[in-house]
């Protein structure tokens, strides 16, 4: 089992109740006692765990519980065994307890857990149990709660959950902030605390685009360590008063960390020790880290920093003072790397003021030359003599001389699906429920209706006539609210969350609706009737296609599926990905494509890597791309556009767009145009059908000219991640680009005519 290990010191709602055609489904949990033991309120604080080596307890991430890898499971159980006689006061699993957040996960991963340990279980959800479910409420029924605290051992330990269903690119939002600032405050004077919580933070790491507000909430409190996870290797570091120890993955090889109370003559700390629990053969242990409890942790002296940046010209001026008495190494600044964490090592290190040692001012100048212009984030890191450090992050904005944003509106919950858009008015639907219509203009923002449903992921979409709004939940409904009002004109239960978009189109001279729910495609009338109904055998969160005749979607279980549009018969569906086990299946095959109809009538299906053009009436290749011989990554998230030049691409996760042939599939050409994107597509301009706007998921917007295949970044938008597809209005100076991110903001962009 080879093992990486690094230690970085100074690296350079409420549904509405009327009008519900079928009662509320309750989801039975088969789960048994021990998912009763484990299961608690979300951002409950429990009572002091029961177990009993007050002091010690042990750490492990990764499991990553896949029923197609029974030694994971293996290594699981072991580890475990080797555990339980230590008798622990609680095991921590700081996250990717499964591969794809399915049932069958968490009741492997709890079947594994010896009886003596079940109740001692302390987890908190990683990427794997959100970005490729369709029902992260699996997780809550099965392992409790994403945030919470409790004490043991003379110790404050806080779980913190940034994440929600499909997503890439996390974010601590205004309530998990408002809950940690207030749990914190009830700890008592000099209690030392502990966090964890799947995503390492700090600047090395840049996971959760806003982790540096949870490090300024917490530096006026003792927290003396934070375990993470997610980078699959041992790495300990120092920052902001905290030792930060990231585990190793269960997916690498069978390791644990066994957490020590010592009394050492400095004071008490905690000892962490790695330990590796073969199948045969010694078990090893190697000391990582040691945490010091009631003084002062490694670079905590080091700040608060007080700081400015002043754009000018192309460089940014930036003057940080640092605390008096703090002993300075070095302060160093970069721009924001906006690429999870990219250009890692371009840092620059500032000068003292007045060039003499102990001096608190220092000041510098940071090239922007390469910078659009909009709101940026400049990261600090003051360098203490010691090598412990101290990161922050000061905000700036560099000028427009064109686009810009006119206006904001803030909604409740994060807004992650498209907005829709129909006539003059703007839909956006949240993740806590809240609908909300309006009526933009490039002046101002002008609310017409609020409305309540479940928790929105995707799209609403209006239907035909423009009288409704068609809102898919994960409380398992599709509802259809007034478009004038925001009444609720019916709501129809589908037995499962609603993840995918909803598609609307002509069968028989009547509209249908088809969207997925779970592992099931519906067909429904305007009255919200079910008409027909088909098994898809594996998940879906992409967009259906209907050319009148034929229906098609892809699936978690890797293919691409047709139905007759009529009565919802298989008609014929082809296998996508050569992938063997079911996790590789989704992650590979088209479960989120967005179905395009062709001119020729072949149906388009996009998986992570490439695209397939099928024939409709028999699933036949009419062609497959060149993604492979591209190394295109992430082509699934972002809907295909299909434009007079070609079918416009995007790979998410490169950066690159590709304009395609519709006829083989062969491409035109490509261009380098942002940082990663998910999910979000772009959008036409009113007044020239060659060019198209794009907001990445980092918030940058950028203009796609497909007549002279050029590509320019004009205004970075936002300073959270967005994947929702933004929405156009007007033309001329009249045009409004609104714009949603994952902070709940709608921004009014203005000035596109000038670009």
């Amino acid at each position: 089992m080879k093992k990486e290990r690094t230690t970085l010191s100074n690296p350079t709602s409420t549904s509405p109740t009327e009008a519900i055609k079928t009662p509320l489904s309750r989801r039975t949990v088969l789960v048994g006692a021990g998912a009763a033991a484990l299961s608690f309120a979300v951002g409950a604080r429990l009572h002091a765990v029961a177990g009993g080596n007050e002091g010690s307890f042990a750490m492990l991430t990764d499991v990553h519980i896949d029923v197609d890898r029974p030694e994971r499971t293996a290594d699981f159980e072991r580890i475990l065994r080797h555990i339980e006689p230590r008798n622990p006061s609680f095991v921590l699993n700081c996250g990717d307890m499964t591969e794809l957040g399915l049932a069958d996960e968490y009741e492997t991963y709890l079947d594994s857990i010896p009886d003596g340990l079940r109740e001692l279980m302390r987890n908190v959800p990683g990427n794997h149990e959100q970005q490729w479910s369709v029902d992260y409420e699996l997780y809550h029924e099965y392992l409790g709660a994403g945030h919470y605290s409790f004490d043991s051992g003379g110790l404050h330990f806080v779980s913190l959950d940034p994440q929600v269903m499909m997503e890439w690119g996390w974010y601590f939002d205004e309530d998990l902030l408002d809950w940690l600032e207030r749990d914190l405050r009830q700890v008592p004077k000099n209690t030392p605390i502990i966090i964890f919580l799947h995503y390492p933070m700090g600047a090395d790491w840049n996971y959760v685009h806003n982790d540096d507000e949870v490090l300024r909430i917490i530096e006026k409190y003792p927290v003396r360590g934070i375990f993470a996870g997610h980078r699959h290797s041992t790495i300990a570091s120092q920052y902001n008063g905290a030792t930060q120890v990231i585990g190793n993955s269960l997916k690498n090889g069978p390791y644990y960390y066994w957490v020590e109370r010592k009394d050492r003559d400095s004071g008490p700390v905690l000892e962490i020790t790695e330990v590796t629990v073969p199948a045969d053969g010694e078990v090893e242990e190697e000391r990582v880290a040691v945490v010091p409890l009631d003084s002062p942790g490694p670079g905590e002296t080091l700040g608060p920093l007080r700081m400015k940046a002043d754009p000018a010209g192309s460089e940014v001026a930036l003057r940080v003072d640092v605390p008096p008495g703090a002993t300075v190494e070095d302060v160093q600044a970069r721009i924001h790397p906006y690429r999870y964490g990219r250009d890692i090592d371009r840092w620059s290190s500032l000068e003292r003021a007045d060039g003499q040692a102990g001096g608190r001012r220092w000041t510098g100048r940071i090239d922007s030359s390469e910078l659009w212009p909009g709101q940026h984030k400049m990261e600090v890191r003051a360098v203490g003599d010691d090598g412990a450090l101290y990161d922050d992050v000061v905000r700036f904005e560099l000028p427009s001389a064109n686009a810009q944003v006119r206006w904001t509106t803030g909604l409740d919950g994060r807004i992650q699906g498209a907005l829709g858009t129909r006539d003059g008015v703007v839909v956006a639907a949240t993740t806590k429920g809240h609908v909300e219509a309006y009526a933009p203009t490039h002046r101002a923002n002008r609310l017409i209706w609020r409305a309540e449903t479940g928790p929105v992921y995707r799209q609403p979409v209006f239907t035909p006539d423009g009288s409704a709004v068609l809102i898919p939940s994960t409380d398992h409904h599709l509802y259809a609210l007034d478009a004038g009002s925001g009444a609720v004109q019916w709501s129809t239960n589908l037995d499962a969350p609603l993840a995918g978009d909803v598609a609307l189109a002509e069968v028989d001279g009547e509209t249908r609706i088809f969207v997925a729910a779970g592992t099931t495609l519906f067909s429904l009338d305007l009255s919200g009737d079910i008409l027909w109904s088909a098994d898809l055998s594996g998940i879906c969160a992409g967009r259906p296609e209907c050319d009148g005749e034929r229906v098609y979607i892809g699936s978690g279980d890797g293919n691409a599926y047709a139905f007759t549009a009529d009565s919802g018969d298989e008609v014929w569906s082809v296998q996508l990905t050569d992938r063997t086990t079911r996790y590789g299946t989704v992650l590979y095959g088209p479960w989120a494509c967005y179905v395009r109809i062709l001119p020729n009538g072949a149906a388009l299906f996009t998986t992570f890597t490439n695209a397939f053009a099928l024939d409709g009436a028999t699933g036949d290749l009419v062609w497959e791309g060149q993604g492979d011989e591209l190394g295109m990554l992430q082509l699934l998230y972002t809907p295909p556009t299909l434009t007079d030049h070609g079918i416009l691409l995007v790979d998410g996760f490169n950066g690159t767009i590709h304009v395609v042939d519709p006829d083989t599939g062969e491409e035109i050409w490509q261009e380098s145009a942002l940082p990663r994107n998910f999910g979000a597509a772009p959008v036409p301009s009113p007044d020239d059908d060659s060019v198209y706007w794009l907001v990445n998921q980092s918030g940058l917007l950028v203009r796609i000219d497909l007549e002279n295949r050029s590509v320019d970044q004009v205004l970075q938008v936002l300073s959270a991640y967005t994947q929702s597809t933004a929405a156009l209005l007007g033309s001329g100076s009249e045009q409004v680009l609104v714009v949603g991110g994952q902070d709940g903001v709608l921004h009014g962009v203005v000035g596109l005519h000038d670009v």
